[in-house]
């Protein structure tokens, strides 16, 4: 028991430098899940200072600006080199069911009409068939065509006005949860062995084996902290 106690000693900075960088990361990703922006299906944009947004995937690179006029919007989305202009023209959002045309480059590609709530509403077609078709990706192949936005997509973020984050609040509940237990097993060494054996023993004590199982626990629930804000960095 002692070596194991020498052993950790000597391994100290080692395990103080490991926390260092598990909460630099868990900060970083906490910062970065709390900027705003859009989910491109599992590509986030983040918002920039003048309003655009862009981001990148494996794929491509995407940027995307969003200018109101009197009947919607006009879009300007690049994918890596290439720029399309969307032109959303849709009656006042609050209508129950506002009529929809979509322009690409000053062709007409969807005509229809939107039902639900603003930046959450799905397109419907004048042949009461939905927008978009559903693209099914074989051995993680996808074609340049479905990289880019969707009609029911462009009509949420630039007339429904959907805005994003790129975290989700219910795991951070779960980051809360480890790091609450993590500071209670720090203030109260104790706490957990007496929550388990108190009431099974009269007088008894921790071994050393307890202490150093409860050391490396505590590096267990940093580990578990970090693993749980990535989970939410990418869950949408």
């Amino acid at each position: 028991m002692e070596t194991m106690r020498q052993a950790f000693r000597e391994h100290k900075g080692l395990w103080v430098l490991t926390a260092a960088l598990i909460a630099a990361a868990l900060g970083s990703c906490l910062w970065a899940m709390c900027r705003p922006g859009l989910w491109l299906r599992n590509t986030f944009l983040y918002q920039q200072k003048d309003g655009s947004f862009s981001g990148h995937d494996s794929h491509a690179a995407y940027s995307m600006t969003v200018t109101p006029t009197g009947e919607g919007a006009e879009v300007r989305f690049t994918l890596d080199d290439e720029t399309r202009v969307y032109r959303i023209c849709a009656d006042a959002v609050g209508w129950d069911v506002p009529d929809v045309k979509i322009y690409q480059d000053g062709q007409l590609v969807f005509v229809g009409s939107a039902q639900g709530d603003p930046g959450d509403a799905l397109l419907w077609g004048e042949d009461d068939g939905l927008a978009d078709k559903v693209n099914v990706v074989v051995n993680g192949e996808v074609s340049r065509d479905d990289l880019w936005p969707s009609c029911t997509w462009l009509y949420n973020v630039a007339v429904g006005g959907r805005r994003q984050t790129r975290g989700t609040p219910q795991v951070l509940l779960l980051t809360v949860l480890f790091g609450v237990l993590l500071a209670l097993d720090v203030r109260f060494p104790r706490l957990m062995w007496n929550l388990r054996h108190g009431l099974e023993v009269s007088g008894g004590e921790p071994t050393e084996w307890y202490y150093m199982s409860q050391k490396a626990g505590r590096v267990l629930f940093l580990f578990a902290m970090a693993a749980s804000v990535v989970w939410g960095f990418f869950l949408h």
